[in-house]
């Protein structure tokens, strides 16, 4: 009989490895069979934990997130200057894709928006756009306070401008991911966003 923590560390094997085979690839190209010979779990014991390939791949981003927000709740912290929040961003994307690439040999873009515009599964798309909503809100407060400081007008919509910047970032995530160029991300990241604040270059 399989222990509590053995089973915590097969459901955790597989969440973490159908993450990395759906973002190195993608949804609709991963077999469950691919993912429990690699996690190295039988089908028996995927099916203990998870009802479809669907629920484990939705279970898999939440998990990510949960166990990068608090990188987030950092960089956006308001006791950081929203200059300064930007420039933390950028920093923590190009860390986080330098480990995928050190990982796996490639740049591979955000596993959020891959993972749901890859797949057909409602559910995916649902989590998805759930994350694309809580990055937003860390940009709209980021937004927020620079009208405060008074570097960007405040009769613009923070929402608006919150999600430009959020869009042109994974716009320049998937551009590096198709050259595989983590350099693009390195040069391009950092000024489009100033851009779209209306800050010039720092």
């Amino acid at each position: 009989m399989t222990t509590l923590v053995e089973r915590r560390e097969t459901k955790q094997k597989l969440l973490e490895t159908s993450l990395d085979l759906i973002w190195e690839n993608n949804y609709d190209c991963v077999g469950i069979v691919q993912i429990c010979t690699q996690a190295g779990v039988t089908k028996g014991a995927f099916y203990h934990y998870f009802k479809s390939k669907a629920d484990l791949a939705a279970a898999a981003l939440e998990a990510r997130w949960l166990k990068v927000r608090s990188q987030f709740d950092r960089v956006f912290s308001p006791q950081n200057r929203p200059l300064e929040r930007v420039d933390y961003y950028c920093q923590l994307v190009v860390s986080m894709q330098v480990e995928k690439q050190v990982q796996t040999g490639r740049v591979l873009g955000c596993p959020f928006i891959s993972t749901g515009q890859s797949s057909s599964e409602d559910k995916l798309k649902k989590i998805s756009a759930e994350i694309i909503e809580r990055m937003t809100r860390y940009f709209t407060s980021l937004v927020v306070d620079a009208q405060s400081e008074g570097f960007v007008d405040q009769a613009l919509d923070p929402k608006k401008i919150a999600t430009c910047m959020y869009v042109y970032a994974q716009g320049v995530l998937t551009i590096a991911r198709v050259r595989n160029d983590l350099e693009f991300i390195k040069t391009d990241l950092k000024p489009g966003l100033l851009q779209i604040l209306g800050v010039a270059k720092q």
